[in-house]
């Protein structure tokens, strides 16, 4: 049996057949892990720059105590934001690998 062309793009626009321009499962891991991976390297860059205020802090002749403690707070936020999302994704994990296939 034959079908008309026309009919596998009235297919594809009812999600039956597999959208080209969608990443496959491996790809959004690799996102996930890509994604995860810049969260973590922004936490560790505030936390760098709340370290440099608190040195800046004690040698600096002009204190800048409101702006130190901003930036350390931006980095504790920042790192619980982190771990949340990290217990979210161990979390998710853990159930998909309970589920019976």
């Amino acid at each position: 049996m034959k079908l008309p062309p026309d009919s596998l793009s009235s297919l594809q626009g009812k999600n039956l057949l597999p959208d080209p321009s969608r990443p496959s499962v491996a790809e959004s891991g690799a996102n996930i892990g890509q994604t995860f991976e810049r969260m973590l390297m922004e936490v560790n860059r505030q936390h760098q720059e709340a370290e440099q205020k608190q040195v800046e802090l004690l040698t600096a002749s002009e204190k800048d105590i409101h702006g130190t403690i901003i930036a350390m707070e931006k980095a504790e936020i920042s790192l619980r934001l982190l771990l949340q999302v990290r217990n979210k994704l161990t979390t998710a994990y853990e159930e998909v690998m309970r589920m019976q296939v």
